[in-house]
């Protein structure tokens, strides 16, 4: 992996994979950072260039006098996108997800596909929908509060101690981490919490979550609107966003595919790696082996039976 910092209305850093073809844009969630693809980014990266970027405020890039709303981050992801020079696969996890389903719903031109990763999406008949890991920090009325709790144990020496928390109840079995990816989670936060006012991005970005999942008709809008092929994807024993929020998603577009990891949590690219890296190869391969179809029949050349994509799972 190597570290690279771009300028683009503030800096912007992007861990890159390398690997060579259509570039491949990965995007954390609600206080994550590059980190969270340290585990799949590499083999991702045999079939594209691959780059995991660090929102504004979060991460190695520094809010620089940038907010973290999410109208913001989808402006930050934009600006990274046109940077790249032409349109990406965008795959986002949790809060991530949601961002870059809003940008793939204004920006069709510029998404050559979209994966989501247990995307922050509302849940039926719940206000909001993110489940656990918001009660936990008490964000749903208090967002203050949750900061507030998070620089007590900063303050105490406790950084090590409540990031294990964050990620177990993320997770199944925290123990499926690769040591040393959870040892750079680990790191990167002692190096993050050392800057005055780092804990006003995340606050930022939690309040603005929290009012878009309850505009659940914009949500909707979004995915209604999304042009581009969408693989969606969510563990089924998530505790952070309820499987019952993706569902209600592939409902709305049965169009999308849709894989369900059994006994994994909210961070499957983390808890899973080979099973994810498996399921989201063999479905752009699919798409890659329809788009040849299409354009060799465009040519008037002989058809070929089309690769059969991975099964969905409902």
């Amino acid at each position: 992996m190597r570290s690279l910092t771009l300028d683009l209305g503030g800096p912007v850093h992007l861990a890159d994979f390398g690997g060579e073809g259509r570039p491949m844009l990965l995007v954390h969630g609600l206080g994550g950072s590059h980190v969270n693809w340290l585990s799949v980014g590499p083999e991702l990266a045999e079939g594209h260039r691959v780059l995991a970027l660090d929102l504004p405020g979060f991460g190695l890039s520094p809010a620089a006098g940038r907010t973290s709303t999410l109208p913001q981050s989808i402006a930050a992801l934009h600006r990274v996108v046109r940077h790249l020079g032409e349109p990406v696969v965008l795959m986002g996890n949790s809060m991530g997800g949601l961002i870059s389903l809003g940008l793939a719903a204004s920006r069709p031109d510029e998404v050559a596909a979209l994966v989501l990763v247990s995307p922050a999406l509302p849940q039926p008949g719940r206000r909001f929908g993110i489940e656990s890991l918001l009660r936990e920090y008490v964000l749903v009325s208090f967002p203050a509060i949750a900061t507030w709790r998070l620089r007590s144990a900063v303050a105490a020496g406790r950084v090590d101690g409540v990031v294990r928390a964050i990620l177990q109840q993320c997770t199944v079995d925290l123990d499926r981490v690769d040591p040393a990816v959870l040892e750079a989670h680990y790191e990167l936060e002692r190096r993050r919490v050392e800057h005055p006012g780092w804990h006003e991005p995340l606050d930022q970005a939690i309040r603005s979550l929290l009012r878009t999942l309850a505009e659940r008709s914009l949500i909707e809008r979004w995915i209604r609107t999304v042009t581009v092929p969408t693989l969606l994807t969510h563990g089924a024993r998530d505790r952070v966003v309820s499987v019952r929020a993706a569902k209600a998603a592939a409902d709305l577009r049965p169009d999308w595919d849709f894989h369900l990891f059994e006994d994994i949590g909210h961070v499957p690219q983390l808890e899973a790696p080979q099973q994810f890296v498996g399921i989201v190869r063999g479905w752009l391969d699919g798409r890659r082996g329809a788009e040849e179809l299409t354009r060799l029949a465009g040519r008037g050349r002989p058809r070929r039976s089309e690769p059969a994509a991975p099964a969905a799972t409902h």
